[in-house]
Order: structure tokens, then sequence, then C-alpha cells
């Protein structure tokens, strides 16, 4: 018998170690990557790695290794280089596996690891690697594969990684610059809130400091405010009264009276208001725009397709050119463990299948002959698989997944058309009616009064409410992982009346494996030859098995290749002896057929039960309390299981098991047919198109780095449980946005009152509006955490 597994914790990585396998000197590792990094580590003396972080390293049975042979090709690798000239290459490199302080400890010593790196820089929030090195000594491909090897394998896109857009960096100028004008205007103004001086305006000091306050006060209208007149031109165009408009109307108003109160002596003017208005504005727009650094939203095929492929020349050779060069006709050998990237015609026998789970979800591996048609997205699981391609991927079936809509902006929070049509109405109703009634007695007064009802009544609350309720709420949800695209997104998720899950990845445990049962006598070696069997599949069941006999403290005997019957199983001729791993049917056993075994001449060695629907952790009161509320679907394009344990959590009319992703993205159209606002919760890139149609698409993910495409918002895997939680918080918000606008309404009323009268000082004026948009600021931002704190924070991790 193999002797009993016993828990030891990796020395790099910190996992569990079901056996001592894997030793170094007097270090136990979890798999042979940890101990690999390790070794590099200390024999670079930089073993404080581990002192600096409880979680340092990162699990290398997690990490996939990458094929990066193709940067050898230059016109591939330089579109990496921010910077290059022949002593110099400058990269910027999206590391996923970034996760604390130790990481970046480790990663800026790099130059310390691999010779030729001059430097590394790293950003943490976005997890990404700016590296300096010398190509006389070292190129791309070797920085990646070195990366690689110290456990922070380096993500290659199409795209650029560093994607922190131009407008979002011009919004913070504006920012910057509205709030640097604001401070000094008011404290330029401060005699005058205090009554100091008497009439100051009418000095010549005075009139001096009001031209200083009008010259600090055109940067802010002429570039912070700028967006605020264009959104109001664009509207107008459109025929329609957006925000901006009487937004703009406010600052015109400000400036104007206090260009004319300048100009004549007749007072202080409102550009302290005009300032701040502009400034708390601005922030509350950063606030709908802001997401966080380190996540994607928008992805498309690039980002899961390999950059590279190796094409077959005329001769043979194999030549690595870009993706996007492949035309149809051309000829590419796609390797053990590499995605197709086009669709083609299969040119031989695929022995180990094509593995479409990537696509499909379904996680069974497909046979292929020579002949058939093979698509874009599925994975060589045997041998290389020689193709012709006839479409390319920029056509292929993988890309009608994001087919059907073109991305846009990511949504603003903003009160309705008709809401701001019937202020912006009101508003100038009003001003007028105050002109028209004042005007035949006293024109000066008329005018003050028209002006001082535009500007106590400028749309703050209104403007502001809204986006810093709603982002305040966005960041909170990013505490307990849910991050979502915008803020408008919370919105639509107080509005859901229905669901759609994903099974595989979603609800299930991703890693969920049967148990592995051993007979009574099983010579270690016989289970070595049947390891290094499965670890040449990329069968679900193979990749259980190696699992499973690998914790055992199995290590893999050294084999020629496998036999792999598509299907059935796998056959080996060792030693003198038949090795096999299948069906009972294959292996010539009479036994119960929903298990997979292996055998040595027909004697049975082991068997692996069939795959267990184990739940996340929560998930089953999560569908609880949903299903009484609410329709919950399953959708999945798994098999249905053998027995119906899903009947046990939904309505067995609502199980829907062997959708494909186009049959998924249907299902959530025929719902919203019917009048549901649909949440989908998926993961994968089955998923997109649903995840698209959708309601709401929410993605459930492992690592905040990893996601699905097309979603409005992530959840991570281990808070699922909390999403009827977010949900309530979601419904409630308005709550906070009826106060804020009450609020909003007393001050006006208020505010009006003596506005239309014309007896509204300057003074009061200037202290009024920038204290109503702090008000409103702080009642929105403080009743979202309000909310928070009674919605979500208090449930347990």
């Amino acid at each position: 018998m193999v002797a009993e597994a016993i828990t030891q914790l990796c020395a790099h990585c910190g996992d569990r170690c079901p056996s001592a396998s894997y030793r170094s000197e007097a270090h136990v590792f979890c798999c042979s990557g940890c101990q690999t990094v390790y070794g590099i580590i200390t024999a670079s003396g930089l073993t404080d790695f581990y002192t600096l972080d409880g979680a340092a390293g990162t699990s290398q049975r997690r990490v996939r290794e990458g094929d990066y042979a193709w940067l050898e090709v230059e016109a591939l690798a330089t579109t990496y280089a921010s910077y290059r000239d022949g002593n110099r290459w400058r990269v910027l490199l999206e590391l996923p596996a970034i996760h604390c302080i130790s990481c970046v400890w480790l990663l800026e010593r790099l130059p310390r690891l691999l010779p030729g790196v001059r430097s590394c820089t790293v950003d943490i929030t976005r997890r990404v690697a700016t590296i300096d090195f010398d190509p006389r000594q070292i190129d791309l491909r070797q920085v990646a594969e070195g990366l690689a090897r110290i456990g922070y394998p380096p993500v290659l896109r199409s795209q650029p990684t560093d994607q922190d857009p131009g407008k979002q960096r011009g919004l913070l100028y504006r920012i910057g610059v509205a709030g640097f004008f604001f401070g000094n205007i008011m404290l330029l103004s401060f005699p005058e809130y205090l009554g100091l001086g008497g009439d100051a305006s009418a000095t010549f000091i005075g009139q001096r400091i009001g031209y200083l306050l009008l010259l600090l006060s055109l940067p802010v209208l002429l570039y912070a405010a700028r967006d605020f007149f264009s959104g109001a031109y664009r509207g107008l165009r459109a025929g329609r009264l957006t925000i901006d408009f009487p937004i703009v109307l406010g600052i015109v108003a400000l400036f104007s009276r206090s260009v004319y109160e300048i100009g004549s002596g007749s007072g202080a003017g409102y550009l302290d208001s005009l300032t701040g208005l502009v400034f708390f504005l601005l922030i509350g727009r950063w606030f709908q725009t802001y997401t966080f650094a380190r996540l994607r939203f928008d992805r498309d095929y690039h980002d899961y397709f390999p950059i590279g492929a190796y094409r077959v020349g005329a001769g043979g050779e194999l030549r690595a050119v870009a993706v996007s060069a492949l035309r149809p006709g051309d000829r590419i050998l796609v390797k053990p463990g590499q995605l197709i990237p086009a669709d083609g015609i299969l040119e031989a026998d695929a022995g180990g299948g094509i593995d479409y789970s990537f696509v499909t979800g379904e996680a069974e591996t497909r046979p292929a002959g020579k002949g058939a048609e093979v698509f874009a997205g599925g994975r060589a699981t045997g041998g290389a698989l020689p193709i012709t391609v006839s479409v390319p991927a920029a056509e292929s079936y993988l890309l009608q997944l994001w087919r059907g809509g073109a991305e846009s902006e990511p949504e603003m929070v903003a009160p309705s058309d008709r809401v701001v049509r019937y202020f912006t109405l009101g508003i100038v109703l009003v001003a007028s009616l105050t002109l028209a009634y004042w005007y035949p007695s006293d024109p000066a007064l008329a005018y003050r009064a028209a002006t001082a009802v535009l500007i106590i009544a400028c749309p703050c609350a209104l403007a502001l409410a809204a986006p810093f309720a709603y982002g305040t709420l966005q960041r909170l949800f990013g505490r307990v992982g849910c991050y979502l695209r915008s803020a408008a997104v919370i919105d639509r998720l107080g509005q859901v009346d229905a669901f759609a899950f994903d099974k595989t990845g979603t609800l299930v445990e991703q890693d969920g494996e049967a148990a592995l049962t051993l007979c009574e006598t099983e010579p270690p070696g016989e289970l070595a030859v049947l390891l290094a069997m499965a670890g040449q599949s990329g069968h679900p069941k193979s990749r259980a098995i190696v699992s499973q006999l690998t914790g055992l403290g199995i290590a893999p005997a050294g084999i020629g290749p496998v036999s792999e019957v598509p299907g059935a199983g796998l056959r080996l001729s060792y030693g003198g002896s038949a090795y096999g791993i299948g069906s009972a049917v294959f292996c010539g056993l009479s036994a119960p057929g929903d298990r997979t075994y292996a055998t040595v001449d027909g004697r049975e060695i082991f068997s692996l039960g069939p795959a267990r629907n184990r739940l996340r952790a929560g998930v089953a009161g999560l569908l609880e309390r949903l299903r009484h509320r609410w329709p919950v679907y399953l959708i999945s394009g798994d098999a249905p299981p053998r027995q119906p344990f899903w009947k046990d959590h939904l309505r067995p009319d609502r199980i829907h098991f062997r959708m494909t992703p186009f049959g998924k993205q249907d299902f959530i159209t025929k719902l919203q047919a019917s009048g549901k606002r649909v949440l989908m919760v998926g993961d994968g890139l089955n998923d997109a198109g649903a995840l698209r149609t959708a309601h709401v698409g929410m993605a459930v993910s492992e690592q905040d780095s990893n996601f699905s495409p097309a979603c409005d918002g992530i959840i991570a895997a281990g808070q699922l449980e909390r999403l009827p939680a977010v949900l309530r918080a979601a419904r409630r918000i308005r709550w906070v946005l009826a106060v804020s606008y009450g609020f909003a309404l007393f001050y006006n009323v208020i505010g009006l009152s003596f506005a239309v009268t014309g007896t509204l000082s300057p003074v009061v004026a200037a202290i009024l509006m920038p204290l109503s948009s702090v008000t409103v600021v702080a009642l929105a931002s403080g009743g979202s955490w309000v909310l928070y704190r009674r919605e979500i924070d208090h449930l347990p991790e």
C-alpha cells in the first residue's frame, strides 16, 4: 500500500502538501514548479522574499507555462516595446500573479535573476511591470520565460496593456485645475465672507482683487468646465435637454453676474461659487468613470488567443507569425495544449481529440479525424495538429460570441431626460417671470433678481446626488469582491427580477474531483506508469487522476508516447505489460460503467468515480433565498448528471443542460421578450453572449485578473453568497437619492424665495452655493455608507 499521506506546507507558496515527494534539504514543496522557483530565489540570495508576506509565493500548480518562442520574431516582439534602440529596450508586461508586497520586492530585484535586465518597476494596482533590458545580453523571449520560471508568467496581448485612457487623465487634470483655482479664489475672498473692510469691492485694491479673481476663474471656465458646454451643445443638436444644459445656464449666470459686479464695482461676484461648483461636479463625474485599475471589462478574442502561430513553410519548416497575419490556405501546426487560432481543416487524425470546453463549456474531448472541420478556440489535447486555415481568426466562430452590438462607453449616472427637461423649463420660467415682474419698476433689480434665480437654482443636487450615491456604493461593493463596470450598473441591478446561472465554475467548484479508489495491492512502479500515461492526456478525468496520484506522493515514470482512443481511453505497452485507463469495457472489466478504471494486464489497479456536483460554499443558501422571490434558471453546456441533484435546489422545469453558447444567449433573449429583467451569472468564454445580452451580466472569478468578457460586473467566487445582499443594497439606494433630492428641494425653495425678491446678498449666495454642494455630497456618500453597513458589511466573511 502507498503510505498514508501526511500534510505539510509548501516552503514556497504555503499550500498544503499531501506528501513529501518534492523535497529539497529540509523543505517540502507541493509541486516541482514551487521547488524550482524556491531554488532560483535561494540561489540568488533573495530569501527575504519569504519574510515580507505570509503568502508570498504563487502556487506553481496553478501556473500554466506559456509558449513564448514566437517572441523571437522581431516584428511581434517590438509591439510590446515602448522604447527600443540597439542598447536598450523598455517593455510593459501584464503579470496577473502579482498579489502582495513580496511580489513587488522580488520583481524589483529581477536584474539579479536575469543578467541583462537593468531595472523592473512594478505597478501593483494594475499588476504590470515596466522592464528595462539590454537586447545585446537578453531578448524579450528570455525575459518572458524567466518571469514564468519564478511564478509570474506574463500575459501578452495584441493590445497594449497600458489602458489608462487620455480621457481619464484629462478629467483628473481638469479636477486639479478647478480645485487649485477654487481654493485660491476662496482664500482671496475670505475678507468678503467676514464682512471686513466695508464695501471693499468699490475701492481701488478691491477692484484689482476682483480683476485678479476674474483672471483666476478663466482656466476653470475655459478648460475645466468645457465638457459641460460641449455636452449641452451636443444635447441641443440632438434635440434633447441633458443635465449639462441647466449646469451651463448656472455657470454662465454666475460668470456674467460676477463680471458685471466686479466691472461696475457693485459687488464681489460669485467666482468662488462658480469654481466650487465645477470642482464638485467634476469629482462627481470622476466617481462615475472610475473603475479599479487592475480590472479590464472590455476584452475581445485577442485577449484569449495566442498572439503568434506556427506557419508551415513550403519545405516543412516552422515559422512564427502573428495570428492576425493568417490567411485561408495557410498551413499551421498547433502544438499540444495550445488553442487553435483560426477555423480550418485537419490534415491528420487528432489522436488525443480536441477539447472545446474553452468555447462550449462542455468538459468533454471530441474526436477529430483527417479532413474534419476544426474551430478556433479548440485545444489540442494529444499530439500536434496540422491544420489548413479556412477562416481567419477575425471571422471565426469564436468572434460571433461578441457580435450583436458594438462596445459602448460605460454608462453615466444622471437624472432622466424628463426630470432635466422639467427642471430646466421650470427654472427658466421662474427667472423670466421674475425679470418681467421687476423690470417695469426697477430694471437693475430685475436683472439682479433674474440672475440670482439662475444662480441659486443651479442643479447641484441633480448633478451630484446620483454620482456620489452610486459611486460610493460601487466602491464599497469592491470591498466584498463585487466589482462593477460603472455606477449605472447598480441602478440596473435594482431592477432585476429573474436569474440565470451557469453551472461549472459558477455554482460548482471548478476543481471538484471524484475520489480515486485504490485496490488492496498496488505497486508504486505501476502507479508511476499510470500517472505518466494520464499526464499525456488533457481529458478532465485524466487531469483528476494526475492530481490525486501526485497528491499521494507518486512521481511519474519515464515512458514513451501513449495511444489515446478518442472517447474510450489510453493504452500503453511498457515493460512487457499492457496498461490501460478508461471505461470498464475499454479495460476489459465487468464493473459499473460510470467509473474510470486503470488496469495492468487486465488487473484493476484503481478506479475513479463519476464527478461530483460540489456546490461552492453558500450557493445552496443563495439559491434558496432567490427562488422564493424570483424565477431562477440553470443553463449549462454540460451533460445532465445521472442523479437528480439539481432538483433539490431548483424547479425541474427551470434546469437546462447541453446548451451551446448561442443557446444560452437565445434563452436570455426569450426571457427578456417575456418582460423579465435577467441577471446572468456565469464564467468562461462560452457565457460571453449571454452575459452581454442580459439586463446585467455578472462574471464569477477565482481571481480579480481572470474573468469573462462582455460582463457588467465581476463577483469573487468566494463571495457569491453575498449576491442577495448586493441586490438589496442596489434596490434601496433610491432612498438615499430621495433624501438628497428632498434636501435640494428644500434648499431651492428657501433660496428662490429670497432670489425672486432681489434681496439675496452676494455674500450669502457665495456661501450657500458651495455649502449646498458639500451638503448634497455628504448626504449621498454618507447614505450609501450607512446602506452598505446595514445590508452587507455585517455579513460574515
